[in-house]
């Protein structure tokens, strides 16, 4: 089974559970390193409030609306996956499968995802290196990794306003015109979630000690092993 066939054989054995509990599918990745590992990623449907900060959620526990799927609806659509799966012996190889939300730095599998995400920080991995259109008048190397602020989303690309982050996680703007990715160009695009380091009593903007992390990992299910293997502990 191709690669894409094996994501509709996903989504499709996925769809009612996932739908049962008023969810819908964000995307499937498969990753064929070594062991293969598929991943499918579920959220709540488009206009549900986004993931509320650590300290507004505590707050708002009683009375906001669910912001993300939980690790239980993880667990269950982990459960009956795994069992539709096997049942249709739709992968032949050991494999381990993983149910888990987008996360703040989320994967985008579609365009229209990102539009909900201008003037976000997003990071682009490329298939091949690109320049942006007015590169002749500043002799800018094409890069395969783009990263900057999203300025636009088109019918087929989208539009980085390039920036670097600094250790704290400060996003600077380079001095750079706006690259436009092609999305068939795009190998991986996802957002970056920026958590930037309070700053001690007595020192100023950018001077914290400690390194800036652009990750926040989503809600998981952790690894769900396959034909018989052992099941690791969920992350």
């Amino acid at each position: 089974m191709s690669e894409n066939a094996l994501k509709e054989t996903v989504i499709r054995l996925a769809e009612p559970v996932v739908r049962s509990l008023g969810l819908v599918i964000w995307g499937v990745e498969v990753v064929q390193a070594g062991r293969m590992v598929v991943r499918l990623f579920v959220d709540v449907p488009p206009g549900a409030p986004e993931s509320l900060q650590a300290a507004d959620r505590e707050e708002n526990e009683a009375s906001a609306a669910p912001s993300s799927a939980s690790i239980d609806q993880c667990e269950e659509i982990s459960r009956h996956l795994g069992l539709a799966l096997e049942v249709e012996d739709a992968v032949p190889s050991a494999y381990v499968l993983e149910v888990s939300t987008p996360g703040l730095t989320r994967l985008f599998f579609s365009l229209d995802q990102m539009r909900p995400y201008l003037g976000d920080m997003v990071e682009a991995r490329l298939h091949a290196p690109v320049a942006p259109e007015a590169a002749a008048a500043t002799d800018t190397v094409p890069r395969r990794l783009w990263r900057g602020r999203l300025a636009a989303v088109e019918a087929d690309a989208f539009v980085l306003e390039p920036a670097a982050l600094s250790l704290e996680g400060e996003a600077s703007p380079e001095d750079l015109p706006p690259v436009r990715l092609p999305w068939t160009a795009v190998r991986r695009a996802s957002r970056m979630y920026i958590f930037r380091q309070p700053v001690k009593p007595g020192k100023g903007p950018g001077k914290g000690s400690g390194k800036g992390s652009r990750k926040t990992p989503g809600k998981s299910a952790g690894p769900v092993p396959a034909h018989g293997e052992a099941s690791p502990e969920a992350k």
